[in-house]
């Protein structure tokens, strides 16, 4: 892997500590971000945006978060988003497999969608992760919810299946299929 130190010469990453990227850091490290969103994603077959390191480039993720936690010199995890009306929108995480900094990840990202202006979309795990198990607040509103979303949705209120807690869920079309999610953050 190429080593932090070579890759963002001019950006020194402190030892954990989150920081954040401009687009000329993503743009730098491009292929370590995309590799780490790969890792993280591998178990689901992939991050449905991210095919190549390019579309780590995309101008629409304005929000990117990195950090060196372990003894090597390399980024660990790193979680992006992007910039809208309502705040900021998480849309993804990326982390090295390594279970101690994925904790580390997730902890992070937990604390910053419990601050105002921060929400992120889920399902299944993520939300058992996020919600469950971190605290982060749903957002169950319906008309604040597609005043958000902004497209079409399938408003169900309590989870469809009855499997998950919470009075926000719907359903949408994500990449051709049908996907029960919910909204959660700190509007």
């Amino acid at each position: 892997m190429i080593k932090l130190r070579d890759l963002l010469a001019e950006m020194e990453l402190p030892k954990n500590q989150f920081v954040s990227l401009d687009s000329a850091d993503v743009k730098d490290a491009k292929e370590v971000l995309f590799n780490l969103i790969q890792t993280a994603y591998a178990p689901i077959g992939g991050h449905l945006k991210f095919k190549s390191p390019a579309d780590v480039t995309d101008p629409g993720l304005d929000h990117w978060v990195a950090a060196d936690i372990d003894a090597d010199p390399e980024i660990d995890v790193t979680y992006f988003g992007k910039e809208t009306p309502y705040g900021i929108k998480h849309t993804g995480i990326g982390h090295d497999g390594e279970r101690g900094n994925i904790k580390k990840l997730l902890i992070r990202k937990t604390a910053e969608l419990k601050k105002p202006g921060n929400y992120v979309e889920l399902s299944g795990a993520a939300f058992d992760s996020f919600h469950s198990r971190g605290g982060v607040p749903i957002i169950d509103d319906e008309s604040t919810v597609r005043r958000i979303l902004n497209r079409d949705i399938e408003w169900h209120g309590a989870h469809p299946k009855g499997t998950k807690p919470g009075d926000g869920w719907y359903t949408r079309v994500i990449g051709g299929k049908p996907v029960t999610k919910i909204l959660v953050g700190n509007l």
